[in-house]
C-alpha cells in the first residue's frame, strides 16, 4: 500500500488530525529545507519537507509502518508522531544516503535526528495561520545551565484548526529535553506528549463497490457533530552516546511511545453508484491503547588512518509493542447520498472487550562498514532476529499465535568510478512491520503480521560541483494485503515494486536552490490471491510515476525576502485491490493530479530580535483530487489553501 503524501509543511496528511495537530515549530519562517538537503528523496526541517519520499510513501511503501524509524541512528518503535520541537531534521534513507546507513532495512529508513546541546540562551514565540481555517500559539526555550556541560530546552504549543474535509481539531503539548555531559558521554533524556481534547472522525469513502464519487467542497464536513475522537500521545526515552576508549565508541537509547484512544470514531460511506449513493455506518471505539517500549545498544569499534576507516558493530536491539482493538459499536444509518448531510442524534454505545495484540521482536546485531580513499566503501550487516507475536479476543478469550526466527542481512558496495561518478549496488533482507488494517476491515486498526520483505537496488552518482545528479534502480518484494471473502485484512499475495528514480539537487551561488526528483515503477501483484480474483494486477494506491520540483530563490531584497515554488504531479493509480465488471474487468483508477504551491518567507529585523514570517498558498488552482490510504478508502486530497506563520525569536 502506498501513501503519497502531498502536504509538505506538515507530514502526513493522511493520518488525520492525529498527526496535523502537533504543535508547529518556532523557526518555521526561517527554516530552509531546500538549503538542507542534498537529494530530492525527503527532508524534513521544522514543519517544512520537500522531496519525493516520506514517512508513509518510500518508493510505495511506509517505512514509518514497517517500523525502520531511528532517534540518532538509534532504533524507534514510533507508535506516536514526533513533535518537532524535540527532532531537528528528518531524512529519509534509501538508495545512496542508506550506503553508510548500518542495518539498513529494505523499505528505507525514517532517520529523527534530535535537537543539538544548545550553545546560548534563548527562545521563540510563533503564531499559524493554519491552512483551513484555526490556529497555533507556541512557545520555546532554550537554556546552557552549565557552559557545555548541562543545557535543557522545552516547549508548549495549543492548537484549534481545521481539515480541508470539515474536521476539526483541538490539542495541546509539551517538550522537556536535557543534554548532560559527562566526561566523554552525553545523555540526552527527553519527554514530548499532549492530549487531543478534540479530533472529529475522518470522513471515509469506502469505494469496495467500484464507484466514484465527486470530492466533497472544502470545509463540508459530512460526519456526525458527536463523532468526536479524544486521545493522549506522547515519546519520551534518552540517549547515551560516547567514547568508552579511543577506539570504542558506543550509542544507545530506550524509548517509549504512545497514542492511548480515550474515545475514537470513523464515519464510513459505502458508495453504492458514481452519483454518490450509499450506505452510511458509523463506527464507535471504546478507550484502546497503543503503546511501544523499544531500544538499542550498539558498540562501535573504529580505527582509521590516511587511506583507510574500519568500523565493525556489535549491539542488540528489542521493541515490545501493545495494541488494543475491536471491542467497536457499529452503527447503520441505512441510505445516504454521499456529499450530503446524514445525521442523527447520538445514541447509546454497546460496547465489548477489546482485543489485545502483543509484539515482542529483537535482533542481535553483527556490522562492518569499511572505506578506502578514492576507491570505495563496504557496508555489511547480519541480524538474528526473533519475533513473538499474540492476540487474545476479548470476546472469547481464544489467543492466536505468531512466531519467527529469521536471519536478515544488508549488503552494500560504493565505488569511484571515476573523478566526480560514483557507483553502487546493494541488497537488503528485513522483517518488517505491516501496520494496521484499514478502518473498512472487520479486523480494523488489527497489527498486522510482520512482513519478510527483500531489496535490491543499484546506481549513479553525479557531482557537478553546485549540482548533484543520482539515478537508481530498485526492486522490493513484500507480501500484498487485501480483503478476503469475510473482508478481513490478510495477506493475498506478493507485491513487487521494481523501477528507477533520479534526483536533481543544485545550490546554484547563494540565490538559487532547486530539487527535481521522481520515479518510473511498475507495481504488480501476483499469486494465490490475484489467481483467485481478490486482488487485480496492481497495488492500490500506488502510481507508475510521480514526480516533484522544489525551488527557491533569495531575492537579496530587504527582509532577506525567498520566494519557494512547488510542483507535483502524481500519476493515476487504482483506488481498489479488486476488478470490476462493469469497469471492463479493471480495477477503479483515479485520474492523475498536478499541483502548484507558491510562498514567501521573509525575516524582518524587529529591535534585538527578529521576526520571520512565511505565507504559503497550496494547491494554488485547487484541483480536485482524492487519497488512498489503504485498499478501497478515499480520504479528500489538500485543496488550495493559506498558510501564514509569523515567530519572534529573542
Amino acid at each position: 500500500m502506498a501513501r503519497k503524501n502531498s502536504a509538505r509543511l506538515v507530514p502526513a496528511v493522511a493520518l488525520g488530525a492525529i498527526v496535523l495537530a502537533h504543535p508547529a515549530h518556532a523557526q518555521i519562517a526561517k527554516d530552509d529545507v531546500l538549503a538542507e538537503s542534498d537529494d530530492a528523496f525527503g527532508t524534513t526541517v521544522g514543519l517544512e519537507s520537500t522531496g519525493i519520499y516520506t514517512d508513509r510513501d518510500t518508493r510505495g511503501f511506509s517505512p514509518l509502518d514497517a517500523g525502520n524509524v531511528r532517534i540518532d541512528g538509534i532504533y524507534f518503535d514510533q507508535a506516536s508522531f514526533l513533535t518537532n520541537k524535540l527532532r531537528q531534521t528528518t531524512a529519509i534513507r534509501v538508495g545512496f544516503g542508506a550506503v553508510e546507513t548500518p542495518f539498513v532495512a529494505p523499505t528505507g529508513v525514517v532517520d529523527h535526528r534530535l535537537r543539538p546541546f544548545p550553545k546560548d540562551m534563548g527562545g521563540s514565540l510563533s503564531y499559524t495561520r493554519y491552512y483551513y481555517g484555526g490556529a497555533f500559539y507556541e512557545g520555546e526555550f532554550r537554556v546552557p545551565v552549565v557552559k557545555d556541560r548541562i543545557a535543557i530546552s522545552g516547549g508548549y504549543g495549543y492548537s484549534e484548526f481545521g481539515q480541508s474535509d470539515g474536521a476539526q481539531s483541538v490539542s495541546w503539548g509539551v517538550t522537556l529535553k536535557a543534554n548532560i555531559r559527562v566526561g566523554r558521554f552525553e545523555l540526552a533524556p527527553f519527554y514530548g506528549g499532549g492530549k487531543f481534547t478534540r479530533n472529529d472522525a475522518k470522513v471515509i469513502a469506502l469505494v469496495s463497490d467500484g464507484y466514484l464519487p465527486e470530492v466533497t467542497p472544502t470545509n463540508k464536513y459530512l460526519g456526525q457533530d458527536w463523532a468526536r475522537g479524544a486521545h493522549d500521545h506522547g515519546n519520551y526515552g534518552a540517549t547515551l552516546k560516547g567514547s568508552i576508549t579511543d577506539h570504542l565508541y558506543f550509542r544507545g537509547g530506550l524509548f517509549h511511545s504512545l497514542a492511548n484512544k480515550k474515545k475514537s470514531f470513523s464515519e464510513i460511506y459505502r458508495i453504492q453508484a458514481d452519483d454518490g449513493r450509499s450506505l452510511h455506518y458509523v463506527l464507535a471505539d471504546p478507550p484502546q491503547q497503543v503503546n511501544s517500549t523499544s531500544g538499542e545498544g550498539l558498540f562501535v569499534l573504529h580505527y582509521r588512518n590516511d587511506r583507510t576507516q574500519h568500523r565493525f558493530y556489535a549491539g542488540y536491539r528489542a521493541r515490545d509493542r501493545v495494541t488494543e482493538t475491536d471491542g467497536s459499536d457499529f452503527i447503520n444509518l441505512g441510505s445516504a447520498i454521499f456529499g450530503q448531510y446524514d445525521r442523527i442524534a447520538k445514541p447509546d454505545f454497546q460496547f465489548t472487550e477489546v482485543n489485545r495484540g502483543r509484539v515482542k521482536q529483537s535482533s542481535w546485531l553483527l556490522g562492518y562498514v569499511g572505506f578506502l580513499k578514492d576507491v570505495g566503501q563496504i557496508n555489511i550487516g547480519l541480524q538474528k532476529a526473533r519475533y513473538r507475536a499474540t492476540i487474545t479476543y476479548g470476546e472469547t478469550g481464544e489467543v492466536g499465535a505468531e512466531r519467527a526466527d529469521p536471519w536478515l542481512y544488508n549488503a552494500a558496495l560504493r565505488l569511484n568510478v571515476a573523478p566526480h561518478l560514483i557507483a553502487y549496488a546493494a541488497t537488503q533482507r528485513g522483517l518488517e512491520d505491516s501496520g494496521l488494517a484499514p478502518e473498512s476491515a472487520i479486523n480494523r486498526n488489527e497489527q498486522l503480521p510482520a512482513a519478510r520483505s527483500t531489496q535490491y537496488e543499484g546506481g549513479l552518482r553525479y557531482d557537478f560541483g553546485k549540482a548533484q545528479l543520482v539515478l537508481a534502480a530498485f526492486q522490493i518484494t513484500k507480501p500484498n494485503f487485501g480483503y478476503d471473502a469475510d473482508r478481513r485484512f490478510v495477506v493475498l499475495a506478493d507485491q513487487r515494486h521494481r523501477g528507477v528514480e533520479f534526483s536533481l539537487a543544485g545550490h546554484f551561488d547563494k540565490r538559487f536552490d532547486i530539487l527535481v526528483g521522481g520515479y518510473l515503477m511498475d507495481p504488480s501483484v501476483n499469486g494465490p490471491g490475484r489467481d483467485a480474483g481478490l486482488v487485480g494486477p496492481r497495488p492500490t494506491g500506488v502510481p507508475k510515476f510521480y514526480g516533484r520540483l522544489d525551488a527557491s530563490w533569495h531575492t537579496g531584497l530587504p527582509g532577506a525576502t525567498t520566494f519557494t515554488a512547488s510542483v507535483e504531479h502524481l500519476g493515476a493509480r487504482p483506488a481498489t485491490a479488486t476488478e470490476f465488471a462493469h469497469l471492463g474487468g479493471k480495477q477503479l483508477m483515479l485520474p492523475s493530479v498536478t499541483t502548484l504551491d507558491l510562498g514567501s518567507r521573509h525575516v524582518i529585523p524587529v529591535g534585538p530580535t527578529t521576526l520571520g514570517v512565511r505565507m504559503l498558498v497550496r494547491n494554488l488552482f485547487d484541483a480536485k483530487a482524492w487519497h488512498v490510504p489503504s485498499p478501497d478508502v478515499l480520504f479528500t486530497r489538500h485543496r488550495r489553501s493559506l498558510l501564514i506563520v509569523a515567530s519572534l525569536d529573542f
